[in-house]
């Protein structure tokens, strides 16, 4: 039987550095934290092998005197707090006291830092958590803090770490979230000598955004702006025609401390509820600054999660703030009229005008009809005889579904539907004879400014994503020339279909089966590339879309198991009219 102990201080430091630094990113996101407590207008964060090796951060912050350096290194040890009441108000970033001896447990540490009130600094260098100097140095106000060599004494630690790229895009997203908590603030990340991310620190979001994301995203974003009870909700969000595949775009900060939390999304994704397909996201950075005697961020060593003692206040607040800037640009926009301006602007059109339009357009329709079934009056020449189909168009519904006769039985065709299956089809052969997908050259190519994760994931894909019919050659930092696209894609939606295309290679980056991944891209490719619910369509078009998915290997549904077609036959017919 092993009798009740005290821990040794040296295992002790090792638990608490298990819970708070997981990997080299806990390392960058608890020492930026620091920086930014510390009052510093520039920060740079330096790393090499991902991390793993070498992490430097240097700020001109307010710095520390050598007694403080010290006592920096015990455990809850803090300038933040000094009593219970303050953990209920708290300002800053830190305020546990663990980080800095947690990090110093596992690794190789130097600790560097003047104040502006001596001529000159302070330097300590640890190792595991043991001091082995600390000694006066020449230093410039701030502090600079080297972490080497990383669970060099934890190796079981160290084994689970994950790839080099992995392990940068952590960081690089970490850097990101302060950056954009504190456009005031410059920020510079190198990976490897490589610089990453460099923003000026001009104190206007718009601008991090831009250096974060690049100008695409950046000119898309509208202001966000509203007071409720407890506070403001302000930032910028996208406008309806912008959305992406995942959440990885949507941000929240609560005073300016990054934070996840399930209930913003959900709040910020009911403003969007009827304006993008619910398989898809809005890209936001949103500011949540509250009374912080209504929220509680000691819920998480990291501090990564949140409570608010008010949540359907909030929720409440942040979908209203978003509703309203969507509702401004719309009427803006119906203003300037509704050309060129998207879903909103062609769903306007289409209920302006006068009150009996629709009648004219329903005869026009049946009068086609009469024409297909009239033997007496000579068919279009867009019409296509009949002989030659599986089925006879009639016309559209809503332009998203077309009305067919076998002669026999009423058809419906869900349009996207049978072109996706279609395109499939296509995209699968094409693949399979010769593995590359046909493309078209761009008049003029086209730069693509990407994060750090996106333009890691392009550059291991590179000629997986040219294979696909995609020409494209780096071009600088993240950055990539777009020279070539897809036959079936637009020229307008290419980069977007990029982007989407990056987000689903980073989510079967857990799939090993090569030929999972292919096929998962090939039904993206052609669901983007099909025609739309809103698209109107010729009789030719409608026809020829017929014609083709009639060859197709399963004309009765689409590449992700949707109906293509729906037959009512004539006994339903009768049944339904009671004949």
């Amino acid at each position: 039987m092993t009798l009740i102990h005290v821990l040794p201080e040296d295992l002790i430091n090792k638990i608490a550095a298990g819970e708070v630094i997981e990997r080299p990113s806990s390392v960058v996101k608890e020492l930026v934290e620091n920086a930014i407590d510390a009052q510093a207008t520039k920060i740079t964060i330096e790393t090499q092998g991902a991390g793993s090796r070498l992490i430097r951060v240097t700020d001109n912050g307010s710095g520390m005197s050598k007694e403080e350096l010290k006592l920096a290194l015990e455990r809850h040890a803090t300038s933040k707090i000094s009593s219970l009441d303050d953990l209920f108000h708290i300002q800053t970033l830190g305020f546990r006291g663990e980080a800095l001896p947690s990090i110093a447990s596992v690794s190789k540490m130097e600790l560097k830092s003047r104040t502006n009130q001596t001529q000159g600094g302070a330097q300590i260098i640890l190792e595991g958590g043991k001091v082995l100097s600390n000694e006066d140095c020449g230093a410039p106000v701030g502090t600079t803090l080297t972490v080497k060599e990383l669970f060099f004494n934890t190796p079981a630690r160290k084994k689970f770490l994950k790839a080099p790229a992995t392990e940068i895009n952590q960081i690089a997203d970490i850097v990101n979230k302060y950056a954009l908590a504190n456009p005031q603030i410059a920020f510079e990340l190198i990976s490897d000598g490589k610089p990453l991310l460099t923003t000026s620190g001009s104190g206007k979001l718009a601008d991090v955004i831009l250096a974060i994301y690049g100008l695409d995203l950046a000119q898309s974003l509208l202001p966000v702006e509203q007071t409720f009870k407890y506070g403001r909700v302000f930032g910028l969000t996208s406008q309806p025609n912008i959305s992406r595949l995942d959440k990885n775009y949507e941000t929240f900060f609560v005073n300016h401390r990054y934070v996840k939390n399930f209930l913003l999304n959900r709040a910020l994704e009911e403003a969007y509820r009827t304006l993008i397909p619910g398989n898809r996201y809005p890209a936001a950075v949103i500011f949540i600054e509250i009374d912080p005697a209504q929220i509680d961020v000691n819920v998480h060593p990291t501090k990564r999660e949140i409570k608010f003692a008010k949540n359907q206040e909030v929720m409440e607040a942040i979908t209203s703030a978003v509703k309203l800037a969507l509702e401004k640009v719309r009427e803006q926009r119906l203003g300037l009229g509704t050309e060129g301006i998207g879903n909103q602007g062609i769903e306007a059109s289409r209920h302006q005008g006068h009150e009996g339009s629709w009648k004219s357009e329903m005869l026009d329709i049946l009068m086609d009809a009469k024409q297909a079934f009239d033997l007496s009056i000579q068919p279009a020449e867009s019409l296509p005889q009949a002989e030659t189909l599986p089925l006879l168009p009639l016309g559209q519904i809503n332009q998203t579904y077309i009305v067919a006769t076998d002669g026999q039985d009423m058809v419906l065709i869900d349009q996207h539907a049978a072109h996706e299956r279609i395109l499939y089809d296509k995209l699968s052969s094409q693949a399979i004879e010769n593995n590359f997908i046909s493309n078209q050259n761009l008049l003029l190519p086209e730069t693509i400014e990407l994060t750090v994760n996106e333009a890691n994931l392009l550059a291991d894909n590179l000629n997986y994503l040219n294979s696909l019919g995609f020409d494209l050659a780096e071009f600088g930092p993240q950055t990539f020339l777009m020279r070539g696209v897809p036959t079936m894609i637009s020229n307008s939606s290419a980069k977007e279909t990029l982007k989407d295309i990056l987000s689903e290679l980073e989510e079967l980056e857990r799939s090993a089966q090569v030929n999972v991944k292919q096929e998962r891209i090939r039904k993206y490719l052609a669901c983007h590339g099909a025609i739309k619910a809103g698209d109107k369509l010729s009789f030719q078009e409608m026809g020829q879309l017929i014609k083709q998915l009639h060859t197709t290997t399963n004309p009765l549904t689409c590449p992700h198991g949707r109906p293509t077609l729906i037959r009512f036959s004539e006994a339903e017919l009768n049944r339904r009219f009671g004949r």
